[in-house]
């Protein structure tokens, strides 16, 4: 295999980025409702007090080493709790509310992930990592 081009592998930072922070999202629905036997987590204040906030980090760092599209990264973690919601629970009837709820509170997470994006390349430079020589 011959060495990837410069889109390529910035591209391949980004979405192993992109899939590590939606995997946040996952993580704290099935963690905090299986925690306190929620049939969605965001109906307990663990959720609030370290799921959301754990969200907005994930979006940092995922701005932070992605060091681009700051608004598919400070979403993707709604995104995964989005999805992992709907596998749990096994209905959408209430999905248009969960996304537009999810948009809201989603907006904190993107301006986390401005803020990743800006430190990263400030720290880390405009090249993702894999770009590198």
């Amino acid at each position: 295999m011959g060495p990837m081009t410069k889109g390529q592998s910035g591209g391949a930072v980004f979405w192993l980025c992109f899939a590590a922070t939606a995997a946040v999202g996952v993580a704290v629905e099935i963690g905090i409702g299986q925690m306190v036997h929620e049939r969605e987590a965001w109906d307990s204040s663990y959720y609030w007090l370290f799921g959301l906030p754990a969200m907005i980090a994930g979006a940092f760092l995922g701005g932070f080493f992605a060091r681009r599209k700051p608004v598919l990264i400070g979403y993707a973690p709604f995104l995964g709790q989005l999805l992992a919601m709907v596998a749990k629970t096994g209905s959408g009837y209430m999905l248009p509310l969960g996304v537009f709820f999810m948009g809201v509170i989603g907006a904190c997470a993107v301006a986390a992930a401005f803020v990743g994006v800006l430190a990263g390349k400030r720290v880390l430079g405009t090249a993702p990592i894999a770009d590198r020589r």
